[in-house]
């Protein structure tokens, strides 16, 4: 708590200047796209979010139509509804919903953007066990198969044994550790080479 997890992805995702180095998004500096143009690839699940009036079909239809890549909104949205059983929400009010319910929503959401990056601050935040086992199932899924990349904070970096290919930890706002996982042996390290 307090390690600086929330403004390292919110420099990521909100673009904010830092005093030194450089962030590099697709091989260019994070700067050189416009907004529109890097809106348009992530897709954040921020921490703290206050909902919108409106539906929570109207919600997720808006924000899946952000995104010009997908053709299909209407479909996209019944998929991730089926996928993560939330077509009871569909026509309650965005403020009227629990903090646990809100969470999972914009989640929903989010994840059926499609984006080429996804970040989701503070990963299991308002979500039960099982609501973090079927997110893992649907976030591998969307890792190994749909070629996402997954930024996430968390206060429990056991949740991702099996999504996390780089770790880092934050203390006091400095990285203190940063470790690669290769989920697949080396082919020249077992030929000696």
């Amino acid at each position: 708590m307090g390690s600086g997890k929330t403004t390292f992805l919110d420099t990521l995702y909100s673009r904010r200047k830092v005093s030194e180095g450089k962030i590099e998004f697709e091989e260019n500096d994070i700067h050189s796209y416009s907004n529109r143009e890097y809106q348009e690839q992530i897709a954040v699940v921020p921490q703290k979010f206050s909902p919108p009036w409106g539906t929570v079909e109207n919600y997720m239809l808006k924000t899946v139509r952000r995104y010009p890549h997908i053709k299909n909104s209407d479909k996209r949205m019944d998929e991730i509804v089926r996928k993560m059983n939330i077509s009871n929400l569909l026509k309650r009010k965005m403020k009227s919903l629990t903090p646990g319910e809100l969470r999972w929503v914009v989640l929903a959401a989010q994840i059926s953007a499609d984006s080429k990056v996804l970040f989701i601050d503070e990963y299991e935040l308002h979500l039960g066990k099982e609501e973090v086992k079927k997110l893992n199932n649907l976030l591998y899924r969307k890792i190994n198969y749909d070629g996402i990349t997954l930024i996430t904070s968390t206060q429990n970096k056991d949740l991702f044994k099996r999504l996390a290919s780089v770790t880092i930890t934050l203390e006091n706002g400095r990285i203190t550790s940063l470790r690669s996982f290769s989920k697949k042996k080396d082919k020249y390290r077992n030929k000696g080479k």
